[in-house]
Parts: C-alpha cells; sequence; structure tokens
C-alpha cells in the first residue's frame, strides 16, 4: 500500500501532461502553457503488468517504462484509476507507475528522534484523450515522505502522506493521434490512508 500510494499521487506530474494535450487540439498549430488538476486512486497492478522485479511491463509503452529493469529488485507496479477535470479532456486511461523503493537519494542515517527521511524514483505512462486526439505522456518524479507539525512533542513530523513530484514529456510510443509535442513539470499528494492521488500539472503543448 505504500508504493501504491507513492505511485498515484506521484502519478505526480501526470496532470499537466493531460491539460497540455486537451488545450492544444482545438486551437491550430502553435505553443501554448497548459495546467490541469488529476484526482485518481492506485492499486497494485494485474499480474500481466508486473515483471520480475515488480516493475510496469506490457503497458504499451515500450519506449519508457515498460523498458525500465528495476535492477534493484524492489520496484512495485501500480495502475491508477483517474479522472481529469477541464481543458477538454474526455479520458484518462493506461495509467500506470512504476516506483523503485531501492532507488533512494537519502543516504545519510536519520538523527534520532526525528523524520525518517526518504524519497523514491517513480517512472510512470498514460494515455489522455479529448474529442479528437489520443495522447500518450511519460513522466519522472520522486515520492518523499510528507512533514507536518515537527515539534519536540511530535519529532517523526506525522509522516502521514507523500508529496510527488518531477517532470513529464509527450511519448512517442505508441504515436499520438495528432502531430504533437509537449513537456513541463508536476507536483502532487498522496495520502497513505486511501491510496488517494492529487496532480497538478504545468507546461507547454505545441501542436
Amino acid at each position: 500500500m505504500k508504493h501504491s500510494l507513492k505511485i498515484a499521487a506521484w502519478s505526480f506530474g501526470i496532470a499537466v501532461l493531460f491539460a497540455g494535450v486537451a488545450l492544444a487540439h482545438g486551437s491550430g498549430t502553435g505553443t501554448k502553457s497548459v495546467k490541469l488538476t488529476i484526482k485518481g486512486t492506485g492499486a497494485t497492478a494485474p499480474v500481466g503488468n508486473t515483471g520480475s522485479n515488480g516493475q510496469c511491463i506490457d503497458t504499451g509503452d515500450t519506449s519508457w517504462v515498460d523498458g525500465y529493469p528495476c535492477t534493484s529488485g524492489e520496484c512495485q507496479c501500480i495502475e491508477v484509476t483517474a479522472s481529469a477535470s477541464g481543458s477538454g479532456i474526455t479520458g484518462v486511461t493506461n495509467f500506470f507507475i512504476t516506483a523503485d523503493s531501492g532507488v533512494d537519494p537519502v543516504t545519510g542515517t536519520p538523527v534520532t528522534p526525528g523524520p525518517n527521511p526518504n524519497c523514491n524514483l517513480l517512472l510512470g505512462t498514460l494515455t489522455v484523450t479529448n474529442s479528437s486526439s489520443e495522447t500518450t505522456l511519460n513522466f519522472m518524479g520522486t515520492s518523499c515522505k510528507k512533514l507536518t507539525g515537527v515539534s519536540s512533542k511530535n519529532p517523526s513530523g506525522s509522516e502521514a502522506d507523500n508529496s510527488l513530484s518531477g517532470g513529464w514529456g509527450v511519448s512517442s510510443t505508441p504515436a499520438p493521434t495528432n502531430t504533437v509535442s509537449g513537456w513541463g513539470t508536476f507536483t502532487g499528494t498522496n495520502i497513505k490512508a486511501t491510496n488517494a492521488i492529487s496532480l497538478t500539472l504545468n507546461g507547454w503543448i505545441t501542436q
């Protein structure tokens, strides 16, 4: 469940991608800024989408998530059921995230009493649709413990949820319905108790 929440939330960055694709489709050729919010729930992916090291496989995005080997051997594949509002988007499908708990930039020993630092790698893919196009987005980022109310009475900082952040870009595989390019950043939150994910994506789309 811990990894599921991280992945869902991380799915951190994905929302922005959706917004970019949807906004660009109705205005002709040009580059414009985009923003979108996505909300969803993560769950352990089916056996058919889980590799030998726990990473996501057979998602259809052969140039990104499907090629990640998870050399740490500590991955988990999360499938996210999500929806997006605004910007003309009509659907979000094929949303998968590989969470690698074996990759953590925090290598220093935690000081006691105090929070237990932790950040993990997130690698994901998702497909967004509107009335005239279908575009797959890739994203990469981190899921880090979110500290709240750190004090002498609460030295661990609660650590109830996870903060998500990273970057996204339009994928070449599968190729988008219409010629489009785009990239940007994302931020979000993953609620451990419910595996809920909330993402906000910002960036640019050219079509």
